[in-house]
């Protein structure tokens, strides 16, 4: 079966998406049978992808439609109205086409969960929440429950982001700076003493130096843009991550980030009853960092043949020992899903206090950073300056 992209038109109103199909006839076919009258249809091609480039639906915004979705529900609008009313209010186009979607096919007959699935917008976890939940029944809450989860994932994410716009904001700001004088101001300068017939000073000579490495940084950038798109492909991802847990605050970060988004996103599981073997698959998927995804994964055979899910971290020897032995306490307890809940704030909690620390400690060392540019700027230009003034005194 292939993958088939495609606009067309229902109702009046203009869609996108796939199609799975043999061929476009068949595409076609199904298409028509749904009530779409297609413009295009032709074959998904998989192209060079820039993910940093690439639109996408936010973790935010998805959570606050959902919440949205929640309240309408509560408020005993019936699904498919409600479904339509989500979908008139959000700006995000994939997420609108996305909604109505869910609403053509609740009313063609399929599953909600089915519906969901069938758009690729919605994340996993969604889906299988709804798995269990017959129509009509709690559906308000596994909606708020999910909203409020993708709205806290997205605020952790931001205060990440925060931390780190700062330190990215000096360094730049000293790049340009270096990048301005050495590349204009001082090779002048030089030209000018050369002229004179005297030597350069050793912090000019320097500067100029770094000038030329510059250039060809510069020249090289494609290059390195070329690389980190494949460093995948040429560096293995998971040596990476790896070592990037090692790097002092940012590895601690790193790890705190990643136990917090895992331990909410398998509580949320457990408590709309998702087995655990299943949960733990999709709460895997939400790990960024590649050597601890893939730390859990390895679990997830063993926990379906009924081993302890606790034990299995504690052999692996890769998470903090708090975490395991809280995991420990919750199996045993039978409350396993309020204690990852109480894990996932206390790791939210550390990396507060990390990136407070984080920020107190960059803000004097941003000012220290600018303030050596400069002084490394000022002396390259007036110590030639001076260098000159004495030789027409001369």
């Amino acid at each position: 079966m292939k993958e088939f992209v495609y606009e067309g038109y229902k109702e009046g109103r203009k869609l996108s998406g796939k199609v799975r199909a043999r061929d476009e006839v068949e595409a076609f076919k199904k298409l028509i049978s749904e009530g779409v009258k297609p413009i295009s249809i032709h074959e998904e091609k998989k192209k060079l992808s820039f993910k940093f480039f690439k639109k996408r639906v936010g973790e935010e915004e998805l959570g606050f439609s959902l919440i949205q979705l929640s309240l309408l529900l509560s408020s005993g609008i019936p699904l498919t109205r409600a479904l339509e009313l989500v979908s008139s209010q959000t700006e995000n186009e994939n997420l609108k086409n996305a909604f109505f979607q869910v609403k053509e096919y609740v009313e063609k007959g399929y599953s909600l969960a089915e519906a969901f699935k069938r758009t690729g917008v919605f994340p996993e976890f969604l889906t299988e929440m709804l798995t269990g939940v017959q129509r009509g029944e709690n559906l308000e809450y596994v909606f708020q429950v999910a909203g409020e989860y993708l709205q806290k994932v997205a605020e952790f994410k931001n205060k990440v982001i925060t931390s780190i716009t700062y330190p990215a904001f000096v360094i730049t700001f000293s790049f340009l700076s270096l990048f301005v004088a050495v590349k204009f101001v001082v090779p002048r300068i030089a030209k000018v003493l050369e002229g004179f017939g005297k030597e350069l000073p050793l912090i000019t000579k320097l500067v100029i130096l770094f000038s030329d490495v510059l250039t060809l940084f510069l020249l090289l950038l494609p290059l390195i843009l070329l690389i980190f798109q494949f460093r995948e492909k040429i560096f293995s991802r998971e040596r990476l991550d790896y070592l990037t847990l090692k790097i002092p605050v940012i590895g601690k970060l790193n790890l705190y980030f990643n136990l917090s988004r895992f331990s909410r996103t398998l509580s949320m599981l457990l408590e709309a009853s998702v087995p655990l073997s299943t949960a733990l698959s999709i709460a895997v998927k939400s790990v960024s960092n590649v050597y601890l995804r893939k730390k859990l994964e390895s679990l997830v055979s063993e926990v379906e043949k009924g081993k302890s899910f606790s034990a299995l971290l504690s052999r692996e020897n890769v998470l903090p020992e708090l975490f395991v032995n809280l995991v420990e306490t919750g199996e045993v307890s039978g409350e396993l899903e309020k204690t990852l809940n109480l894990l996932a704030q206390v790791y939210e909690k550390q990396s507060d206090r990390l990136i407070s620390f984080w920020l107190r400690l960059v803000e004097p060392l941003a000012i220290l950073v600018i303030g050596i540019t400069v002084g490394i700027i000022a002396f390259s230009v007036i110590l030639p300056l001076t260098e000159i003034s004495m030789g027409f005194k001369s």
